[in-house]
């Protein structure tokens, strides 16, 4: 996804679904009667249970998850990103959209350094 078909999405069952894939890490499928549906998967054990594909950016007390979420990859100051787009976005929104755009540029810096050490090592 790009930076522009980031801001552009509206909060709703996309965006939760980019959340919980792209940001959570969780599998998100389409149940016939429970609609989105995220599995969450014990690292322990491997068993997992199918839960309902939460509301990220639409309800501020769940994005609080992904604040969660990017402070343990590195992002301290996660607990400013409501302030995205002055007040164009609910804070909800703001926060999801903050963390898949800081998620996309850490894998651009990740790809930059990667071509780096390889032409660095004179892999082509």
């Amino acid at each position: 996804m790009t930076k522009e078909e980031i801001l552009a999405m509206k909060p709703g069952t996309e965006l939760n679904r980019k959340v919980a894939e792209e940001l959570m890490g969780h599998e998100v499928v389409v149940d016939d009667i429970l609609g989105y549906v995220v599995r969450l998967t014990d690292p322990e054990d491997g068993s997992s249970i199918w839960c309902p594909l939460l509301p990220y950016s639409e309800d501020k007390s769940v994005a609080e998850s992904v604040i969660d979420k990017v402070i343990q990859l590195g992002y301290d100051d996660a607990i400013c990103w409501t302030d995205l787009g002055d007040g164009v976005y609910t804070e909800a929104e703001a926060i999801c959209k903050s963390a898949l755009l800081a998620l996309i540029e850490k894998r651009r810096k990740e790809r930059i350094a990667y071509d780096i050490l390889k032409q660095a090592l004179g892999d082509d």
